[in-house]
């Protein structure tokens, strides 16, 4: 992946910049994320905290995870696109939807979570790892 890598939100108020390579990248089936995005699940690039670089104003709307942690979602407050967040446990990676990237072709999932909750409509990746909570616990 070249870097930087840049991304926004629909209406481009709101944009963030990311200066080194992530952490992880998944596909998150949990039902937070399903209903944050109406979508079956959200594709995620974690990445460190301390590369993503952010400019305009966005809001943050405080949920409860699968996993138990409160998750800020944020989210654009003029177009309302789901854009990043920040968990209060893991303070040092921030999730980023891949699907707000300006090339989303760089996203490379490498395992789904939260699979317990996908949706029986919801085809995944036979080839890619499956953890019904978080691959990281």
């Amino acid at each position: 992946m070249k870097l930087p890598v840049s991304g926004g939100c629909l209406c481009g108020s709101v944009r963030y910049e990311i200066s080194a390579e992530p952490v992880a990248s998944v596909n998150c089936h949990c039902r937070t994320c399903q209903k944050a995005t109406g979508a079956p699940y959200l594709a995620i690039m974690f990445v460190p905290a301390s590369a993503l670089a952010i400019s305009g104003n966005y809001k943050e709307f405080a949920t409860l995870a699968a996993s138990g942690n409160t998750l800020y979602r944020a989210f654009c407050p003029e177009c309302g696109t789901a854009l990043f967040g920040r968990n209060n446990t893991f303070t040092n990676i921030r999730p980023v939807a891949a699907a707000t990237l300006d090339d989303p072709s760089i996203f490379k999932p490498q395992k789904d979570m939260w699979v317990i909750d996908a949706q029986p409509w919801d085809i995944m990746d036979p080839e890619l790892p499956k953890y019904n909570g978080n691959f990281w616990s």
